[in-house]
């Protein structure tokens, strides 16, 4: 006896059966007929690789193509022996006549489809669009469902204009994107990766990309999410700088003893002055950006005094933003009286600062009127006795208009030797950074 949907009248003449390892169709074929599993396991595949797995009797397989009126954009095959209903494209719409109970089934298929999509779009969208990141989502095919006003406008076309486009449309070397496809799918380490863009308005530009793969319950592949940091600045400057440098060399044999002098400056001005320029404002506009964000979510848990929502928020930070590019180390919030409510470091040993410590004897430096000020401090454990100096960057939140009251605090606490190694950054230098 077969299920319900599929016990038919004269049904024979749609079964098919097929053995172990048989394909049912391929990608790229153009033909449109319609499946339904009757018994059996069925594998979907996409570039070779594994994407989910079909057990169900009554599941449809292979409605898109036909729906759409294109080829198929997956390879089915099957895992264990298969018998199913074959409808021929040419006679869906007489089939669907004969059996009007399997019309409301297809239709009930792509509804629900359809509705968990867009749940999933919309509900990412929204959130996505408070991040100062480019954030874009697309299905396993890496066909775009959503993007952010952020990739918006890194991109220079709005989500309408691609939406359902292959994300490869947005990458200048089809290569570098392959290979990193291929490098994604080999689990092969990527925290970041710089690519080239194409731009309406530009000739290129550099986007620093990193991504998360979206799995379901049974470890398929369901879609990724990638997100974005324009980085063309500074790998314009850093061009420049190779030129320059190339330049040099064949010129430093002919200058003699002038050129000798000059080689004693060239480890000063081979750290590269413009880049570091551009990389300390590229921190300080992460820096003011972040804080507005976390900020802005830390109302709600602040006003509640719920301390679990705030500690959600600050790992939540770190497991989307990679804030660790820019030397962000870890997070800490105070109370009114200076007190430390949550605090959190995705690096071991990066935070010894706990829930209950006090900055109240600490001196928070700035200008009267300055929205950040500077903490300069001394850590002391029992790998460091002696303590080892930190900076941190405290931005005040939920402060009243009443006279005298007291803000919360959030606090940025910073890598010193990254600090110093990619932003050219010391005390001195962050004290005189506007950020604003």
């Amino acid at each position: 006896m077969m299920a319900n949907g599929t016990n038919l009248p004269e049904h024979d003449k749609y079964l098919v059966s097929f053995a172990v390892g048989d394909t049912i169709f391929a990608e790229g074929d153009p033909s449109q007929d319609i499946y339904m599993l009757v018994e059996g396991e069925l594998a979907i595949f996409k570039d070779d690789k594994k994407l989910s797995v079909i057990s169900e009797p009554e599941s449809l397989v292979g409605e898109m193509a036909y729906l759409l009126g294109e080829k198929r954009t997956a390879t089915v095959k099957a895992v264990t022996p298969v018998k199913a209903i074959c409808i021929p494209a040419d006679r869906v719409t007489e089939f669907i006549g004969n059996y009007p109970t399997l019309a409301p089934k297809i239709s009930r298929t792509l509804a629900r489809r359809l509705q968990e999509t867009t749940k999933v779009v919309h509900g990412l969208k929204e959130f996505c669009d408070q991040l100062p990141d480019a954030v874009i989502m697309t299905d396993q095919d890496r066909k775009i469902l959503a993007w952010n006003m952020a990739a918006e406008r890194l991109h220079g076309r709005s989500w309408e204009q691609m939406r359902e486009q292959s994300l490869a449309e947005v990458y200048q070397s089809p290569e570098e994107y392959r290979q990193f496809i291929d490098d994604i799918y080999a689990g092969r380490s990527l925290s970041e990766k710089i690519l080239p863009i194409r731009h309406p308005d530009e000739e290129i530009r550099y986007v620093s990309t990193s991504t998360t793969i979206l799995y379901d319950g049974h470890h398929n592949v369901n879609g990724f999410i990638f997100l974005g940091r324009d980085v063309s600045k500074s790998k314009k400057l850093e061009k420049r700088y190779r030129r320059m440098k190339q330049w040099l060399i064949p010129a430093l044999g002919l200058a003699g003893l002038l050129l000798i002098a000059f080689c004693v400056a060239i480890p000063s001005f081979s750290k590269g002055v413009k880049i570091l320029d551009q990389r300390k404002l590229s921190f300080s506009n992460r820096i003011v950006e972040d804080s507005r964000f976390l900020g802005k979510a830390l109302v709600e848990p602040l006003g509640g005094g719920d301390d679990g929502a705030m500690k959600a928020i600050l790992q939540s930070y770190f497991a989307r933003q990679n804030p660790s590019f820019f030397a962000i180390a870890g997070l800490v919030v105070l109370n009114r009286d200076k007190e430390v409510i949550a605090a959190y470091s995705p690096v071991t040993g990066a935070s010894r600062i706990k829930v209950g410590d006090s900055y109240s004897t600490i001196p928070f430096k700035g200008e009267k009127n300055s929205p950040f000020r500077v903490i300069s401090l001394f850590h002391a454990d029992a790998a460091t006795p002696m303590g080892c100096k930190g900076f941190e960057i405290a931005y005040p939140m939920l402060k009243s208009s009443a006279k005298g009251n007291r803000p919360f605090w959030l606090l940025f606490q910073l890598d010193v030797g990254q600090l110093d190694r990619d932003f050219g950054l010391g005390e001195r230098a962050l004290a005189k950074i506007k950020f604003h």
